[in-house]
């Protein structure tokens, strides 16, 4: 499994994987217990490889702070829990993205993240090859949106212009007109 394969669903606890789409959403499925369920339009999904986080300098994916994360574990440092104090909370990130923006970068956020980082662990996700993951969706994207760019204006400029006359029903039942009558004297 890979980062990309990830979601967070606001309104819905935990993590996400996705199995496949439909015409209204995505079918995913959660980490937590592997109940399957599929979105609607109206739920905002949040996929882990666009996730950044602020640092005094700029920005840094989600993959490298995760990676950071399983640097300390590995290493026998104690990850703190939704339980934890605020300062333990700020000092361990600290230690993990030493330069992250203090002002921006809310405790709620890191906790989010050290509760994600469990579920990930958990899961079958692949902590050696992230970074490698995240720089090849970088490099494909970047070297894809030109040529797609380039198509779509093409198309635009040779497509013929629509018609906007009004269509009848496919019922052939009469249309509602929209013009005032005429009041009686």
């Amino acid at each position: 499994m890979e980062l990309k394969d990830v979601v967070s669903v606001t309104g819905m606890p935990g993590l996400h994987k996705i199995l496949g789409r439909n015409k209204s959403g995505l079918i995913l499925e959660s980490l937590v217990d592997q109940k399957k369920f599929s979105t609607n339009p109206r739920q905002r999904i949040s996929i882990l490889s666009d996730i950044a986080m602020f640092t005094d300098e700029g920005e840094v994916k989600l993959a490298q702070v995760l990676t950071n994360i399983k640097g300390l574990e590995d290493g026998g440092t104690a990850i703190p829990d939704a339980k934890s104090s605020n300062d333990e909370i700020s000092a361990f990130m600290g230690k993990v993205l030493p330069t992250f923006d203090r002002e921006r970068v809310y405790v709620s956020d890191m906790r989010k993240l050290f509760t994600w980082y469990g579920f990930l662990k958990n899961s079958d996700l692949d902590f050696a090859n992230l970074l490698n993951e995240s720089d090849d969706s970088d490099d494909a994207n970047t070297d894809s949106d030109a040529p797609k760019a380039e198509a779509k204006t093409a198309k635009k400029a040779t497509a013929a212009p629509k018609n906007t006359a009004p269509k009848k029903p496919a019922t052939g039942a009469k249309t509602k007109t929209t013009t005032p009558r005429k009041m009686g004297s």
